[in-house]
């Protein structure tokens, strides 16, 4: 996991965000929607106040000549990440046609200029194959650890001859901490289990649990 500071600009806005989901909390709405909708404001200001950061990373990355596939969850945070390289990098979204949705995975398996793909989780996370690359990043996260061992995989799949080194690029806004402990506690239990509903257990949110700790 690598941490990145929110840049000052956001401090005020998260900040706010933050005691009005403690209110929304205390006046008893747990399991509302207004809740849900809080979190998710907070997830956006974390992310917007990372990028910066994250996107030196990628490019320190990069200088190292390996690919690296980047996984997202909103467009604002895909299109930041693909302006900043635009020469090298080819995205995959859930607004991609399937002839882009190809292209993109053939130009990065096959094209030794293209080193950096960005995709969103739920558009990229399955169906496709990204062994040219050893690495993940995650900039931003999804409500269930199977959708990012799904995404994970992408890298995992046939034909990978190295070990796949997977980041988790949080902010020090405390909803990214605490979303990132949940998937990773819950990553651990899916790990253990050997018997049982796996696809039930890949499938459970984190949102209630957050809900209720944050």
């Amino acid at each position: 996991t690598m941490e990145f500071e929110i840049m000052p600009a956001f401090h005020g806005e998260l900040k706010a965000l933050e005691e009005s989901y403690q209110v929304a909390k205390a006046e008893g709405m747990t399991h509302s929607g207004e809740l849900l909708t809080l979190i998710e404001q907070m997830k956006q200001v974390a992310v917007k106040g990372k990028l910066e950061a994250v996107t030196s990373w990628i490019a320190e990355f990069l200088e190292t000549g390996e690919k690296l596939v980047v996984f997202a969850t909103h467009h604002f945070a895909v299109d930041a990440i693909m302006s900043a390289f635009p020469e090298v990098a080819v995205k995959l979204t859930g607004e991609s046609s399937m002839d882009e949705r190809q292209k993109a995975v053939d130009q990065f398996q096959n094209n030794s200029a293209v080193k950096l793909f960005v995709g969103n989780i739920k558009a990229a996370g399955v169906g496709i194959t990204l062994t040219s690359a050893s690495t993940v990043a995650f900039v931003e996260f999804a409500w269930t650890p199977g959708e990012h061992e799904q995404a994970e995989d992408r890298c995992h799949r046939i034909g990978q001859k190295n070990a796949v080194n997977i980041y988790y690029l949080i902010s020090n806004a405390a909803i990214e901490r605490k979303i990132a402990e949940l998937i990773q506690a819950k990553s651990a239990i899916l790990n253990a289990v050997l018997d049982g509903d796996m696809q039930g257990i890949r499938n459970l949110s984190i949102f209630k649990e957050l809900a209720e700790q944050f």
